[in-house]
């Protein structure tokens, strides 16, 4: 029998998940008086980032959202962090609890991640690209319209607006109402899924594995009182501030250079190609050493094995590649990492679905029996029904717009255990990565299992191409991240004894608001200006729009050339597959093997760009010398300095350095550009 072993996973991190008390006092629980604060003060700082966002992504670029937790997030917590001591001096009805922070943390996440760069963003240009390639394109025009009218505008004049902008001309609501309204029905069955999902697994994974949740650290620490079992109130201080004074001069020598050039910086970003220009050596000249601070801090709370994993495995891939080169196998890719992940996202899925068959068969013969409200049982009930509404939901709705029914059914059987595996890294490796998954794979890997041409000749024309117009969730991670940070929240509810229907309605507002707010600053932002001029693109396109395009694109060269499978891309993944099986199997017999499965698809998921594993190289180095050296006691010691790291690189590189940033020249600001690991 396979079971995932995620005790030892905690073996040499008991409870790593910061300094804060796991259950809140009564006097912190949430009143209907403290909801609606909370609520209100959530939605002003949720349309302040929105904001934010409208007047510096969309203009130039300059990230605000990203980060992993988010940075609006984090800044917000911080903000209301530092509030409270000045409110419950002077106004102490207004200081918030922390729960109520937390709470506003989760929405603020919830919703940042709508309109940071790989939700809207990545969903819009899919509606339009066809139609802007078809003005000098007949092909592409023809394809255009196995669109339904109903999900995309058509009209030429409305295309070329949203690419080239018509600052001054009103809105053009009336071709993009209906569009919005549908989409906005489908992201929301989509979202609904995804929770009911974390829903039916919350119990087994929060209360009975006690998944750690090393990413909620942060959070944790920013929120709490009471940091009593990481030494005396002086030492914590000390070793917060070191950790604190790391960050900021890192930080603060960068950003002296970029005001004053004469000034010396620390090198953020080494580019290994210099050193290995001769072949066979040539593969590791795509790696990158790249000082990733929250990377290192957060790394210092997950668990020893699965930070090891992700650098062992990523430098053996690349040791596969020299081989490969070595041997003059030159096939582009080789070894094909991201189809190893893939492969492996597959069986850690399988396992995982494994390990919680007891748990969903008891859910689901308690969900409808006979149960009284408001229990656990009634919030699995609830959790069934939406699972199964959204899933009807989203086959009806892409049946109606022409898609074969055994496609839809495949890409998105392909995508649920991708999500449940993005939820599982969340919650027990909790690494600050945002790409942890193969993306573009749920696409590639059902279309090459397939094969491209039996899968034209089983599905039409029309659901190659409404196939193509989700690649956005094959590629970005819409339904996965919300996983993720649902899951988050579920913790935080769980921890702080908040019951999870409030949860519900803290994340249902957040998404519901949010997901208006991110189509009103994206479509404000694309008629203003253009799509080609937003983000920096000076007239080259916004990022996202050119992936749209070359999207479509390569849809059109496979309608006219159906390529063959890929035999070495099935290969991998079926090593990945196997690989994931075989450390499985072995965990459950070899207590201290060092090897994890979720290490090894982290650690293929980007393909030969991981550009974090130096930082999480360097989070495990630290953590196993101090545990080496100093045990338990030396590591709980020694939390103050990777939380105070993290905190500091947080607040100087996404806080502070944005703001300083409007106030100097673009091309002296962009001489430091920030890269946070997720």
């Amino acid at each position: 029998m396979i079971e995932l072993d995620t005790n030892q996973s905690r073996r040499d991190h008991p409870q790593p998940t910061g300094p804060a008390k796991p259950m809140m006092p009564v006097e912190q629980r949430l009143t209907i008086g403290r909801i609606l604060a909370a609520l209100a003060v959530g939605l002003i700082l949720m349309g302040m980032t929105s904001l934010a966002i409208r007047y510096t992504e969309m203009v130039t670029g300059r990230y605000v959202s990203h980060g992993v937790p988010p940075l609006p997030a984090f800044a917000s917590l911080l903000l209301l962090s530092l509030l409270r001591p000045v409110l419950r001096k002077y106004a102490p009805r207004l200081a918030m609890t922390n729960v109520q922070m937390l709470m506003i943390y989760t929405m603020v996440a919830v919703s940042t991640v709508i309109s940071s760069p790989y939700e809207i963003r990545a969903f819009l240009p899919h509606l339009v690209s066809m139609q802007y390639q078809g003005r000098t394109d007949p092909a592409m025009a023809e394809y255009a319209r196995h669109l339904p009218t109903w999900l995309a505008p058509r009209d030429p004049a409305v295309i070329e607006a949203y690419y080239e902008g018509a600052p001054g001309k009103p809105f053009p609501w009336r071709f993009w109402i209906g569009p919005l309204f549908w989409w906005y029905t489908f992201l929301s069955a989509l979202f609904i899924g995804a929770f009911s999902i974390v829903t039916l697994v919350k119990k087994r994974w929060i209360q009975e594995e006690r998944l750690t949740f090393p990413l909620l650290a942060v959070p944790l620490a920013v929120t709490s009182d009471d940091w009593r079992s990481y030494g005396s109130a002086a030492s914590r201080r000390t070793i917060f501030m070191l950790g604190f004074g790391v960050a900021a001069a890192y930080n603060g020598i960068n950003i002296l250079h970029t005001v004053y050039p004469p000034a010396p910086s620390i090198s953020f970003f080494i580019p290994l190609q210099q050193y290995f220009v001769d072949r066979p050596w040539t593969p590791f000249g795509s790696a990158f050493i790249i000082f990733f601070l929250e990377a290192i801090g957060i790394g210092y709370f997950v668990p020893l094995e699965i930070t090891f994993s992700i650098w062992f495995f990523y430098l053996l891939n690349r040791i596969f590649a020299v081989a490969g080169t070595a041997m003059g196998y030159d096939t582009p890719g080789f070894p094909f990492t991201q189809e190893q992940s893939a492969g492996g996202y597959i069986a850690m899925g399988l396992v995982l679905l494994w390990g919680l068959r007891t748990t969903l068969r008891k859910s689901l013969k308690r969900a409808f029996s006979r149960i009284p409200r408001g229990s656990e049982a009634a919030d699995e009930r609830w959790a069934w029904i939406g699972l199964i509404a959204s899933a009807l939901f989203v086959v009806g709705f892409l049946t109606a717009a022409g898609m074969a029914i055994w496609m839809t059914l495949g890409f998105f059987g392909i995508l649920l255990i991708f999500v449940i595996v993005v939820a599982r890294i969340r919650g027990e490796t909790g690494v600050p990565l945002g790409f942890v998954y193969p993306y573009g794979m749920p696409r590639e890997m059902l279309l090459n299992i397939v094969g491209i041409p039996q899968t034209i000749a089983w599905g039409g024309t029309g659901s190659f191409v409404l196939l193509s117009s989700l690649s956005w969730l094959s590629r970005h991670h819409f339904v996965q991240e919300h996983a993720a940070y649902q899951l988050d929240g579920a913790r935080i509810a769980h921890d702080t004894r908040t019951p999870y229907r409030t949860l519900v309605l803290f994340v249902g507002i957040a998404f519901a608001v949010g997901l208006v707010a991110a189509f009103w600053i994206h479509l404000n932002a694309y008629y203003s200006i253009g799509s080609n001029m937003a983000g920096g693109g000076g007239g080259s396109g916004e990022f996202r729009a050119m992936v749209a395009g070359q999207e479509y694109q390569q849809m059109a060269s496979r309608l006219a050339a159906p390529p063959l499978r890929s035999i070495p891309k099935l290969v991998a993944n079926g090593g990945g597959f196997l690989v994931v099986l075989a450390l499985s199997v072995a965990r459950s017999y070899f207590l201290k093997l060092p090897l994890h499965p979720l290490g090894f698809v982290i650690a293929t998921a980007y393909g030969e760009s991981l550009n974090a594993w130096f930082a999480i190289f360097m989070a495990w180095l630290l953590k196993a010398l101090i545990l080496r050296f100093g045990g338990l006691p030396l590591y709980r010691r020694g939390i103050p300095f990777f939380l105070g790291l993290t905190i500091g690189h947080f607040l100087l590189a996404g806080v502070v350095w944005p703001i300083l940033s409007l106030f100097i020249a673009p091309e002296a600001s962009q001489s430091y550009p920030i890269y946070f690991a997720g």
